[in-house]
């Protein structure tokens, strides 16, 4: 290939003494290239040598990540960067001088298009620094990788190693799970598997000689772990090998546009759709169903989403026009889980009543709870239907319609914001988050719900997680709602159980869609035997409460 553009990449956690250095040689070493760098927001001082490097070179570019999201996402954030920024090659290795950067050169000599190459220690002319235990484990390791994925390479597991960027292209991503050292070992198998020509070329191995190795001894077990599934993977004899499918948006809350496929979604086997949802998906009351939508993960910041690019047009009109009978039915549990979680949040809120708004107020018994507490509350509510009900029957105040197009009817401020099971429905959160800040002062307090898909629930049950449903189009845990939480301007202060309380029969007939489809049917009628009067608090962790500061401007 004649003068391909190629992209350098490496990224770094605590490699202040290394990384500017490194920088350095690459750009003696091969002077044309662009250089990727992704620093996983390291303590010491390593994303300010970074950006002086940056300011000294041509062609540097840097992404610096909230916390430490893995070797393995970072490796496949720079596939996502080359494929985006239309690289012909890619060059993979680390920051520690492990891979001599004066090697390049000679690796890409032996690159051509659908051909694979790495750097190898073991193949013959290749040497390492290891010695004892380290270099047992890194010989052991290679010759059992060889031996259960059927590659014929001398090393799998060094990260110094050349991509045909096109080739990277028609693999399927999403099945590359794991975050740490053992993606790089799933990346070359599905390389073998899509039938790409995998080309080893001798290198020494240096070990690092300063700063500290940084990989831990539980992620040699963990590696094995992986290496043990993917062998398992390897005897069916149909795998899935779908190419993803790349999107160009961007994510709502750190505004990169590397954003990989998770998985489809229920309406297409090649190209993930946008979702026509219907008014019935969007009740409050709607049970989970077989149909989701495709899901995607930000590799800047890991919050899982659906793209912009796949969201219905059609969905705020949709919200507006919902009307649901069944949320009636089940007011009286209703009123018990808004009870329950004014208790929750009473040690974080003002201890003297005062005004109170909340965003998406539904039937308004939120609302309710909080005036018999004395609050001065009010709502706002985008469906027609339910806001009649809040005003007619709730006999509480709420205005029509979104809260952005609220405020000539709001106050000013108020002393306490709550919005319960929304964040995960509106299109951009951090912008809603900032329009809920906009009516606190500073040091105000924001309450709310949302879903945790970090718990064990939604890792257990996948895509038969009953919240996994098409009016969800963000899908939080702990950690990216706190950064989103910071970058809309608030400081998270506490994290908790959020209980619903629920009929019983409604609870049976939401875990029967964790079930095969073949199986609901029967079992459904059992439904009906169940008393109405039976209440249950239900929580499995996947939902939480969180309470937020206002940040002084």
């Amino acid at each position: 290939m004649a003068n391909p553009k190629t992209l350098i990449f490496t990224t770094c956690y605590n490699e202040r003494e290394n990384i500017g250095l490194l920088i350095d040689r690459l750009r003696s070493a091969m002077p044309e290239a662009h250089i990727l760098v992704v620093d996983d927001n390291s303590p010491d001082g390593t994303w300010d040598v970074i950006e002086e490097k940056r300011q000294q070179y041509e062609h540097i570019y840097s992404v610096r990540r909230p916390r430490k999201l893995g070797i393995g996402s970072a490796h496949k954030y720079a596939i996502f960067y080359a494929i985006r920024e239309e690289y012909d090659v890619l060059v993979t290795m680390d920051a520690d001088f492990s891979h001599e950067p004066e090697q390049i050169p000679h690796m890409l000599a032996q690159h051509d298009k659908n051909v694979f190459v790495t750097g190898s220690r073991y193949c013959e002319g290749g040497t390492s620094d290891y010695t004892g235990y380290r270099n047992l484990v890194s010989r052991l390791g290679n010759v059992v990788a060889r031996r259960a994925l059927g590659i014929d390479l001398k090393e799998l597991t060094t990260y110094f190693r050349v991509f045909d960027v096109e080739s990277l292209k028609r693999l399927p991503l999403r099945h590359i799970k794991s975050s740490g050292y053992s993606y790089g070992v799933e990346l070359v198998y599905y390389l073998h598997k899509c039938g790409v020509e995998l080309k080893e070329w001798p290198i020494h191995f240096s070990d690092r000689t300063r700063g500290a190795s940084k990989i831990p001894r539980a992620q040699i077990f963990k590696s094995a772990f992986d290496l043990l599934l993917l062998s398992l993977h390897r005897l069916n004899r149909s795998p899935d090998l779908q190419p993803d499918f790349f999107v160009e948006d961007a994510c709502p809350s750190c505004s990169d546009r590397a954003l990989a496929l998770k998985h489809f979604g229920s309406r297409a086997e090649t190209t993930p759709q946008a979702a026509d949802v219907s008014d019935a998906e969007l009740k409050c009351t709607a049970v989970g169903s077989s149909d989701y939508p495709p899901v995607y993960v930000c590799l800047g910041c890991n919050l899982e989403q659906v793209p912009a690019s796949l969201v219905a047009s059609s969905l705020e009109e949709n919200y507006q026009d919902v009307v649901d009978t069944t949320y009636i039915e089940n007011i009286p549990a209703r009123e018990r889980t808004y009870s329950r979680c004014f208790e929750q949040i009473s040690p974080f809120i003002p201890a003297q009543p005062g005004k109170l708004l909340e965003v998406g107020s539904y039937c308004g018994i939120f609302l309710r709870e909080a005036g018999r507490r004395n609050w001065q509350a009010e709502g706002v509510e985008p469906s027609r239907w339910a806001a009649e009900y809040a005003k007619s029957v709730s006999e509480v105040t709420v205005h029509q319609g979104f809260l952005e197009d609220q405020r000539e009817h709001l106050q000013a401020q108020y002393d306490l914001v709550v919005s319960w099971d929304v964040l995960e429905h509106v299109r951009d959160p951090k912008a809603f988050l900032e329009s809920c800040g906009e009516y606190l002062p500073a040091g105000g307090t924001l309450c709310l719900s949302t879903m945790d898909i970090d718990s064990w629930l939604p890792k257990l049950l996948k895509t038969r997680w009953p919240w996994l449903i098409n009016m969800h189009l963000f899908y939080f845990d702990r950690a990216t709602l706190e950064d989103l939480l910071d970058r809309a301007g608030f400081t998270l202060v506490h994290t908790g159980p959020y209980v619903h309380y629920a009929r019983a029969n409604y609870v049976y007939s939401k875990g029967l869609y964790i079930l095969p489809a073949f199986l609901r049917a029967p079992l459904a009628v059992f439904a009906r035997l169940i008393p109405d009067r039976i209440m249950l608090p239900i929580s499995f962790g996947d939902i939480k409460l969180f309470v937020a500061r206002k940040k002084a401007e």
